[in-house]
């Protein structure tokens, strides 16, 4: 995605779900980071994105990305 500049003074998303548990470890070490860099962080778990519960993570979905500057949802691989 493009560059989102500075962090000083956003909000950052890190959006993750409980089916790849290790990147809870690469959200561990970002998160510092990005706070020193002065960033706010919100962590948002997903849940199910079909049947059960999947209106409820649309509408959570909704609301974390209307609180965010910026969000980091995956590594892209």
């Amino acid at each position: 995605g493009p560059d989102a500049g500075s962090l000083r003074g956003l909000r950052v998303g890190l959006r993750f779900d409980t089916a790849w548990r290790s990147y809870e470890w690469v959200l561990d070490e970002w998160q510092p980071r990005l706070v020193a860099a002065g960033a706010t962080v919100d962590r948002w778990c997903a849940g199910n994105r079909v049947g059960d519960g999947a209106a409820t993570t649309f509408a959570e979905l909704d609301a974390f990305a209307a609180r965010v500057d910026v969000a980091l949802v995956g590594l892209g691989n």
